[in-house]
């Protein structure tokens, strides 16, 4: 059985979610440029973009490149559609990503797929923030999440239906269960655990337009996560000496 498959989340989406799909980054489509970062990674096996069936799918389908598979699932939860995915996908586990994540780095998953694969029997695997508030305080558009495809199939069948939070982001189950199931954490490289300075996903169109003047400012013809850490770490730094 392959390894590690890639997953980017194309369902479960907000209308301005997958609008923002759409925009143009250095002429390819926010998309495509998260898909192909996916596919550079070294240690994924494969990789597969998740859409929702019928029409709200429709833009990820035509958005994603043609030599990417594309699986339309009707799911109601993050965690169920894991679980469909994997059943159509067999992997020993899998990396999950937003599919509107502008920034991810390669490396940053090839780090956390190296740790998982070290650690015998790991059930999950992210990387550690010092606010770790994983549902408002965890920067979204930079950090992957690892899951044991295995562990995923269990507690599809475990959590409650009617369990919001971990079914739709299944990683606060494991931070939250820590006795029972072998969660590994990454330190974040310094300057991105200062969420507050930037998003890096969109909200609104003065998101879009910080996610510009990033991408400028960085010159970014490949993706380092390393980059970013640095400048905003320097502006976080400047920010202090401005309040004395």
């Amino acid at each position: 059985m392959p390894k590690t498959l890639g997953i980017v989340k194309g369902a479960l989406l907000t209308r301005k979610q997958r609008h923002h799909l759409a925009r143009r980054l250095d002429g390819k489509s926010v998309l495509e440029w998260v898909v192909r970062q996916m596919t550079d990674c070294q240690r994924l096996d494969g990789v597969v973009v998740i859409a929702d069936e019928g029409p709200d799918g429709n833009l990820v389908r035509e958005l994603t490149p043609s030599d990417v598979p594309v699986l339309s699932v009707r799911a109601k939860d993050t965690l169920n559609m894991l679980r469909l995915t994997l059943e159509k996908f067999p992997h020993n586990s899998c990396v999950l990503i937003g599919a509107d994540w502008p920034f991810l780095d390669p490396s940053v998953i090839d780090q956390l797929i190296r740790l998982a694969d070290v650690e015998q029997n790991c059930d999950y695997a992210a990387y550690q923030f010092m606010n770790e508030v994983f549902s408002t305080g965890r920067p979204y558009g930079l950090f992957p999440e690892w899951y044991n495809s295995q562990t995923v199939r269990k507690i599809a069948g475990y959590v409650d239906s009617n369990d919001n939070i971990y079914r739709q982001l299944p990683g606060t189950f494991f931070l939250d269960n820590q006795k029972d199931y072998h969660v590994e954490l990454l330190p974040v490289p310094a300057g991105l655990d200062q969420q507050d300075l930037v998003r890096f996903t969109f909200d609104d169109e003065s998101d879009w337009d910080v996610i510009l003047d990033l991408h400028d400012a960085l010159d970014l013809e490949v993706l380092d996560v390393q980059k970013i850490g640095n400048l905003l770490e320097n502006r976080f730094k400047k920010q202090e000496l401005a309040v004395f």
